[in-house]
């Protein structure tokens, strides 16, 4: 659907493996808008439709997670004519798509880059970073099934230097992990804070101590009793080399260690996925 170029596709399945949302942005000749369209087994793609109807500017990036049921929280940021706001829609198995709606309402500077995970439940927690005149810092909001989303707030509150790129990962409890990387004034380090049902945000902590260079976009895969693998990218003053931490569920984080040692080229971009038993797989170029 859409009249002119699509971007930056996202795709995410039910619990049963077969069935998907797609998401991506599009141009209609004016602006960028959002779309989606869903995959169901043994029948196959549907017909795409917008997502979002709020003409004034562009909508970008969107990112989508599905739970266990097929339901889906699909998030983006969109331009309102001054700044960039976070929106999400939501979908619900065997109904459709809702309306699209703010989920963020600070309006001292743009929120950016918003990424979503959904517990098997329904419930979801988005995370984005966000400028406050000075910086940038990193906010989440949470969505609980039957009630909606409830208030933005802070996950970090170190304003030494710019939090940027947050990534999130929700287990089968619905506690969740946020992972970013953060200026400390000299260098980006890699931070994490964990959500916790019932309780909220903890502290955020630094996962890795290396201050040989930048390490800059983790990624975070949390599995079904909440233990979690994040990766990223850190420069040791000659090259970018995949550094790995885990997170064990009622113990902590565990010490940084590099994950790969070839060292003829720098190692970019890495992604992680944990399965229900705590096995992972990072893959990344080199």
């Amino acid at each position: 659907g859409g009249a002119g170029n699509a971007f930056v596709p996202r795709v995410s399945m039910d619990g049963s493996g077969s069935n998907a949302i797609a998401v991506w942005y599009q141009h209609d000749g004016t602006r960028y808008n959002i779309w989606a369209n869903r995959y169901v087994a043994g029948a196959g793609w549907g017909t795409a439709e917008l997502i979002e109807t709020d003409d004034i500017r562009d909508a970008r990036n969107p990112q989508i997670s599905v739970d266990g049921s097929g339901n889906a929280v699909a998030v983006w940021f969109q331009n309102d004519g001054t700044r960039w706001n976070i929106w999400a829609n939501r979908y619900v198995a065997g109904v459709g798509w809702g309306t699209a709606g703010l989920i963020e309402t600070d309006d001292t500077g743009s929120a950016n880059s918003p990424q979503v995970s959904v517990a098997a439940d329904g419930n979801a927690i988005a995370v984005w970073y966000q400028d406050d005149g000075t910086r940038y810092n990193i906010y989440a909001n949470r969505y609980v099934a039957g009630v909606g989303w409830g208030t933005a707030g802070l996950i970090e509150t170190d304003d030494t230097g710019d939090a940027r790129n947050p990534q999130i990962s929700v287990d089968g409890s619905g506690n969740a992990i946020a992972v970013w990387y953060q200026n400390d004034g000299t260098r980006d380090n890699i931070r994490a804070n964990r959500y916790v049902a019932g309780i909220g945000w903890g502290t955020a902590e630094l996962i890795e101590t290396d201050n040989t260079g930048d390490a800059r976009n983790p990624q975070i895969s949390v599995d079904g009793s909440g233990n979690a693998i994040a990766v990223w990218y850190q420069d040791d003053g000659t090259r970018d080399n995949i550094r790995a931490n885990r997170y064990v569920a009622g113990v902590g984080w565990g010490t940084a260690g590099l994950i790969e040692t070839d060292d003829t080229g720098s190692a970019n971009s890495p992604q992680v996925s944990v399965a229900a038993d705590g096995n992972a797989i990072a893959v990344w170029y080199q």
